[in-house]
């Protein structure tokens, strides 16, 4: 008869767990749920919209937390949510929750870009590939430096998953755009340095239009290189002259090089194993010198 008994609650368990139920009720415990119930007028509208009741709850919690709006989310990012399963849809959303999101000017697109990151490496691990290391620790930016920066300039920060863009253009700018040979190439930038380090290091060359910090969503640090874009070619010129081989930490030397625009190269017989980095790394030794 005990034996039974403890089959039928296998069954019933697996049973459950098809229906989603256990997957609900770990989701509610994760999240601290299972209280009062109380929701914004905003979760009618997620649930109206066909958004799974676990997933709506807790966008309906982040709302709470004042870090995202229901007006700061477009249809994309609703439409993507509502293709991810419950599980994979909440990790998405405590991914979002957990990140920096100061800088981030469209709220939306960087939703999208959590959920990118998610697919990403769950097809890595699926395809029994080794899901990205972090090789430094993610320290992040020293936000007081770059609000300190960000007064003095006048100039905004615009952070993606992809990348952080500082400026472009400079407030009350009259002139022209800047042309070719206005922005270099920076290389061989240590993954956890930010702009807080990067722009009064190029601020010393000439005026900066933008800076543009290139970011491994996968990892969270930056790819190791960047795009500055100066006003004028002569500072362009200077931090070439100044910065190419600058030894910004002990060990790490920037590589500085003038972009060259419109320029095409094709190159074939890439190996397979070789990651993008890699690749850019490779090219970075050869343009930098």
């Amino acid at each position: 008869m005990k034996k039974r008994l403890e089959l039928r609650f296998k069954n019933s368990k697996k049973m459950a767990e098809g229906n989603g139920e256990v997957v609900e009720e770990m989701a509610n415990q994760k999240s601290g749920e299972g209280g009062d119930g109380e929701r914004t007028q905003d979760y009618s509208k997620l649930l109206e919209y066909g958004l799974h009741k676990m997933v709506a709850g807790r966008l309906d919690d982040i709302y709470k937390t004042g870090k995202l709006a229901h007006s700061e989310l477009d249809e994309r990012a609703l439409d993507a949510l509502k293709e991810f399963h419950v599980e994979g849809a909440l990790d998405v959303l405590d991914q979002f929750l957990d990140s920096n999101l100061e800088h981030v000017s469209n709220k939306s697109a960087f939703l999208c870009g959590v959920m990118k990151t998610y697919r990403q490496k769950v097809r890595a691990t699926q395809q029994g590939q080794p899901a990205p290391a972090v090789t430094v620790q993610a320290k992040g930016p020293d936000e007081e430096k770059i609000k300190a920066i960000l007064e003095r300039t006048g100039y905004t920060l615009d952070v993606t998953t992809g990348q952080r863009k500082y400026g472009g253009p400079p407030p009350n700018w009259t002139g022209n755009t800047p042309g070719n040979g206005c922005e270099v190439f920076c290389g061989k930038i240590p993954k956890d340095m930010y702009e807080d380090e990067l722009i009064p290091l190029f601020e010393k060359c000439g005026k900066i239009w933008d800076l543009r910090l290139m970011m491994d969503p996968m990892t969270g640090t930056n790819r190791g290189y960047a795009f500055v874009t100066f006003t004028s070619r002569d500072a362009a010129s200077n931090a070439v002259r100044e910065l190419n081989n600058y030894e910004i930490k002990p060990g790490n030397c920037l590589k500085i090089n003038v972009s060259v625009p419109n320029l095409r190269l094709f190159v074939g017989n890439i190996p397979k194993s070789k990651g993008k980095e890699e690749i850019l790394d490779e090219f970075g030794k050869l343009t930098a010198e």
